[in-house]
């Protein structure tokens, strides 16, 4: 695994040890990030469900303004520390716990990237927790990474712009508030 593109470009990036997280894969990654092409520059990110905090990095590497990263399994906490201290990087911080209920302490976002498991039921209560909270920016987007058979209709207040399929995975790309 390594960084697509921007000033981290070609490194490469460590994962969790174990089964205990599931890596975004290159393409999908480059993907994600190329449609979201000019607008990561200078954005409040969270990468919910970090995993080994790939996404959150790939964002930080293309301008984003600062990322917190939030996962609860400690292997993958070490494994973010890991691949962010490589980086020497510091407009970031990383947070322990269920990202759902981290939001209600943590600020606002204009990009939200969540890949959690795929069989998990977080999606709908991750974005129902971010509305409640006001953890995204009016027209911030969120980025749900699923798998291809996926049921979805997003909660009140979050609008479907684009949905890709990639493989077994798939992309949805939601604007908030608008």
């Amino acid at each position: 695994m390594r960084v697509i593109a921007g000033k981290f470009k070609g490194r490469r990036l460590q994962s969790p040890p174990g089964m205990t997280a599931r890596p975004t894969a290159d393409r999908v990654r480059e993907a994600l990030f190329g449609a979201l092409q000019f607008r990561i520059n200078g954005l409040r990110v969270l990468d919910a469900f970090a995993g080994s905090g790939a996404l959150g990095i790939e964002a930080l590497s293309r301008g984003a303004a600062h990322v917190d990263f939030a996962e609860q399994d400690e292997k993958c906490i070490v494994t973010i520390k890991k691949n962010l201290g490589a980086l020497k990087t510091e407009n970031y911080r990383i947070y322990r716990g269920d990202v759902i209920r981290l939001l209600s302490v943590l600020g606002s976002y204009d990009l939200l990237l969540a890949d959690p498991p795929y069989d998990s039921d977080a999606y709908i209560p991750l974005l129902e927790a971010a509305h409640k909270h006001g953890s995204l920016n009016a027209g911030a987007i969120a980025v749900l990474e699923t798998k291809r058979r996926f049921d979805f209709v997003p909660p009140m207040g979050y609008n479907l712009t684009k949905q890709a399929n990639y493989g077994e995975t798939s992309l949805w790309y939601l604007a908030y508030g608008e």
